[in-house]
């Protein structure tokens, strides 16, 4: 049986014959199908294209912020090799303070760092770390740490230096020296434990160095006498005073005024009788004096 046909009529303005056409109904799905799979495939190569627009704009996008993130790395890698250069010039200081200070054992390279790329300064033999952030802020807590230490060493240094009788004790004429001489009075010989400083009665003496009065009163020859204590080991005595202006207890600081030269006790004359010990054995004051009567 033959398929149904439809006709379309196309009917001019002018007076010129209409047109038709006839085509069956499977004709007509035909074509329907053919325009609508067209219409289909047209989409999707819309959508395609849509979509590789996008791909090349975030690739785009991703360049420009590797560009980005590039210069951002190069700048922090400037910023760590001036940091890295500031961390070493800090560490040279360090291990030359620590040289004052005399540490020169106690130094040692920050934790962590390995054996290859080391290096020799001033301070001796140190690790480097490798370069980075992180090691960066180990080298630094490494340095302030041993600054800490090395500040600790230098005060007690200056504690001790301020506590050792450099500083001569009075002015004068030093008529009789430390060690084996004749006695003045008897005419034997014997151990001077001291030094004899020839002065006029009333010229002043000073302390020699930071310390505690321990004495202050008579000691049978020496007469009028002072000793103080500096700590570390070393103390002083000043013997045939005429005045003492201190007591027992006393804090004195060096170049404190404590007393003056007279000629109290088995003394043959104005004199200041000057002592040093170093625990508890007499040394030679000279040894110790940097300044000059």
């Amino acid at each position: 049986m033959p398929g149904r046909l439809n006709t379309i009529i196309i009917v001019p303005h002018s007076q010129a014959r209409f047109i038709k056409f006839s085509f069956s109904t499977r004709t007509l799905i035909m074509v329907g199908s053919l325009l609508a799979v067209s219409v289909i495939l047209s989409v999707v190569a819309i959508a395609y294209s849509g979509n590789a627009v996008g791909r090349r704009a975030d690739v785009q996008r991703l360049q420009a912020e590797n560009q980005e993130l590039a210069e951002v790395n190069r700048d922090l890698s400037r910023t760590i090799s001036e940091v890295q250069a500031r961390l070493d010039d800090f560490e040279e200081r360090t291990a030359r303070l620590a040289l004052a200070a005399g540490m020169q054992g106690d130094v040692a390279g920050p934790v962590g760092a390995t054996a290859e790329g080391s290096q020799v300064g001033s301070g001796g033999l140190y690790n480097r770390l490798p370069d980075g952030p992180e090691s960066l802020k180990l080298q630094g807590s490494w340095i302030e740490q041993q600054l800490d230490l090395v500040d600790r060493k230098l005060s007690e240094k200056g504690e001790i230096l301020a506590s050792t009788p450099t500083m001569a004790p009075t002015v004068g004429v030093l008529t009789d020296g430390f060690g084996t001489r004749n006695d003045p009075i008897t005419g034997r010989r014997a151990f001077h434990r001291g030094l004899d400083i020839s002065a006029r009665r009333g010229t002043p003496v000073y302390a020699p160095a930071d310390g505690v009065v321990v004495f202050a009163g008579r000691n049978g020859g020496l007469g009028k006498t002072i000793r103080i204590s500096h700590g570390f080991g070393f103390t002083t005595l000043y013997g045939h005073l005429h005045e003492m202006n201190v007591e027992l207890g006393d804090q004195v600081h060096r170049g404190d005024h404590i007393g003056a030269i007279g000629n109290t006790g088995r003394s043959t004359g104005s004199h200041l009788h000057y002592e040093v010990h170093e625990e508890g054995k007499a040394k030679d004051p000279l040894y110790f004096i940097l300044d000059r009567f």
